[in-house]
């Protein structure tokens, strides 16, 4: 693979590699997969204007890691879930080889329960954690970042540390996040697969290997509400959402519009 991304908008990711993944079933539910992966990661396109906690990881890492991934899945469906849950539990270990080494982990979940036809109420969750081994400090490239999808009303990377000298976002090494959703009929013929709903995000992100009287770490609970708007498009689903922060810091980089196509777990 090769891959270049920037929805960061203080830098640009190239990530060059290859891997391999071997997955099996436990049971009729529940999933194992293991993996390898080999890449090499570059921070480049860095402005001069950008923070120096970014200047500074501008260059090329190689990363060799293994990983595994758990998944305990009881919904009745993969994209338009309506009841059931699933549970995933999810680790990666860098330093088999390579520059860098760390051990990154994520737990999530969602749940979903039909209050009545075409009523669905969800909640999900997620909690993430990465930590350097034998005092690796953890690139911006492997951190986190919230915002977006996960806490809608904040920008990508609108949330967690950021370089008040120059407002950029620098990620962070513990992640939470969560929502509760009301996903209901607009009176519109079912055939047209359009859907309203209510919702309200939770999340925070806090966590670095290096303090600055420049970064602003609370490492509060940011909350956010909103209305969406979904289409089940024969091209996969659509939705729109607005929503509007309810608690927030003000440091933070907020959104009221967002696009999403697929499904959000």
């Amino acid at each position: 693979f090769h891959s270049k991304s920037n929805s960061i908008r203080e830098f640009e990711a190239l990530s060059t590699g290859a891997g391999i993944r071997f997955g099996y079933r436990l049971t009729e539910n529940l999933r194992h997969l293991l993996r390898y992966t080999l890449r090499q990661d570059e921070i480049t396109d860095v402005d001069a204007a950008s923070s120096i906690f970014i200047q500074r990881e501008v260059g090329k890492t190689l990363v060799s890691s293994i990983g595994h991934e758990l998944t305990y899945d009881r919904r009745n469906s993969t994209i338009s879930t309506t009841d059931g849950y699933i549970l995933r539990l999810s680790n990666d270990f860098a330093g088999v080889g390579g520059d860098l080494s760390y051990l990154k982990s994520k737990v999530s979940g969602a749940y979903y329960y039909s209050i009545a036809e075409n009523w669905i109420a969800s909640t999900r969750g997620e909690v993430g954690y990465i930590v350097g081994v034998s005092d690796d400090d953890i690139r911006i490239n492997d951190r986190f970042f919230l915002g977006g999808d996960k806490l809608r009303g904040f920008a990508n990377g609108g949330v967690g540390p950021r370089d008040l000298s120059t407002d950029d976002s620098l990620g962070g090494k513990e992640v939470v996040s969560g929502s509760v959703e009301l996903t209901f009929p607009l009176g519109l013929p079912k055939q047209f697969g359009v859907s309203g709903s209510v919702f309200s995000d939770f999340g925070t992100l806090t966590g670095l290997d290096f303090e600055d009287p420049r970064i602003a770490d609370t490492g509060s609970i940011r909350v956010s509400t909103g209305v969406g708007l979904g289409w089940q498009s024969p091209f996969g689903p659509i939705r729109i959402d607005f929503a509007i922060p309810l608690v927030e810091e003000a440091f933070d980089e907020t959104e009221v519009v967002r696009f999403n196509f697929g499904t959000r777990f």
